[in-house]
């Protein structure tokens, strides 16, 4: 076998990374948005939980759907047009008249993301060497969560200048040009002859797969994404809103949660090849346990440090748990990343739309006491998760 592929950056991989972050440029920019459209449409945190409600089911919840397609025919090109539609749809986000055609519009972007995620974690996943799918599923979802981050310093960027929201149009840009891109490079990111490793895949997928654990698996997710999404949601609406600071230094504490992650979500992934997935998962949870409880006795320089450890510790198991699951599921890889990439993750958004239903009745101040504890759930279910049953010798090279 040539020693190329077992580079876990290739031309491939790293174009996927790329695309990935460009795709979730437009998540990571609508959190800085939503103080903007909370005073221009008079909004309450319940129609705020109820934009971010509809970006997750849409970018997340009904992605089982194309997982279930992609695990079935050949649609690569999924990955460039999901792209381009989620652009486009960020685009034109500034320039909604009401609170009805902002939902619209997200939804619109939020199916271009959904149409991403299975192809592309699908592509990543067959373009990875064996040994190091950990670590090369860390460099794809480091792309998202850059982009989540970037989104975020992008769309504060763009509000410095002349036009304000309206510069949402410039997301164009970018997602135009690597979508072009990706159409140029189509046979390397998902090569469509038949190889040994797909056909022994597809023998596998016969077995039983372990149900109980997959929902499992799926419930941490889920208690995972609610408590990102509330930190994401309710980090621009405390320190702004709330507490009357500066909308900027708000952007800055967000991004610096994001951008941490990205860092936790190598980290993690690097790890869970060594150390194996449920050690990172349960590790992830018991740290974050105590940060989440520091956010409202912080202050200065305190709090841009907590927001940035929490968010390497706490984004550190992101694509261990995608790992995991394609383990679990072999032969089902688009369905295992829709699954927990997609629908688990998007269910986050209920989360935070309960969430809003907390900040209406006791205030936002209690939104983080009840973000606290909730990772001490997820990490009581991690312990019924599988440790190292998936071995390296017995994986399809």
């Amino acid at each position: 076998m040539p020693e190329t592929k077992q580079s876990f950056l290739s031309k491939p991989l790293a174009l996927l990374a790329l695309s990935h972050m460009i795709t979730d440029l437009s998540q990571g920019a609508l959190p800085i948005l939503l103080p903007l459209f909370k005073t221009a449409f008079g909004l309450t945190y319940t129609q705020i939980g109820i934009i971010v409600l509809a970006q997750n089911f849409t970018s997340s919840v009904i992605q089982p759907i194309f997982g279930y397609l992609t695990d079935r025919m050949s649609m690569p090109w999924l990955v460039p047009a999901g792209l381009l539609v989620s652009g486009l749809g960020m685009a034109v986000t500034g320039l909604a008249t009401s609170y009805e055609l902002l939902l619209v519009i997200v939804i619109f972007t939020g199916l271009g993301i959904a149409a991403f995620h299975p192809q592309g974690s699908k592509a990543a996943h067959s373009v990875s060497p064996v040994n190091l799918r950990g670590r090369s599923m860390a460099v794809f979802s480091v792309g998202g969560n850059l982009g989540n981050a970037c989104g975020s310093v992008f769309m504060t960027i763009l509000l410095t200048l002349p036009g304000l929201i309206s510069n949402t149009v410039y997301f164009c840009i970018p997602a135009a040009v690597l979508s072009g891109l990706l159409w140029l490079n189509m046979a390397q990111i998902s090569p469509r002859q038949p190889s040994r490793a797909a056909t022994e895949a597809k023998s596998a997928a016969r077995a039983p797969l372990p149900y109980a654990l997959i929902v499992i698996l799926l419930i941490v997710i889920f208690l995972r994404s609610s408590i990102s999404a509330g930190l994401t949601t309710y980090i621009p609406l405390y320190y702004a809103d709330y507490l009357g600071g500066s909308r900027l230094y708000a952007s800055y504490l967000l991004s610096a949660f994001l951008l941490s992650g990205v860092v936790g979500t190598f980290i993690g992934g690097t790890l869970s090849d060594m150390l194996g997935r449920k050690t990172v998962i349960m590790g992830s949870m018991l740290l974050s346990f105590p940060l989440l409880c520091l956010f409202q006795f912080t202050t200065g320089l305190g709090t841009l440090v907590l927001v940035a450890v929490t968010g390497m510790t706490f984004i550190a198991s992101f694509s261990t748990t995608t790992v995991l699951a394609q383990e679990m599921m072999p032969g089902y890889e688009a369905s295992a990343a829709s699954l927990t990439i997609g629908f688990s993750i998007g269910m986050g958004g209920v989360g935070a739309t309960l969430l809003g239903f907390v900040a209406d009745g006791f205030g936002v101040p209690s939104v983080f006491t009840v973000i606290a504890v909730m990772p001490l759930g997820a990490l009581a279910l991690a312990y019924f998760l599988p440790g190292k049953l998936f071995r390296r010798d017995n994986a399809v090279a």
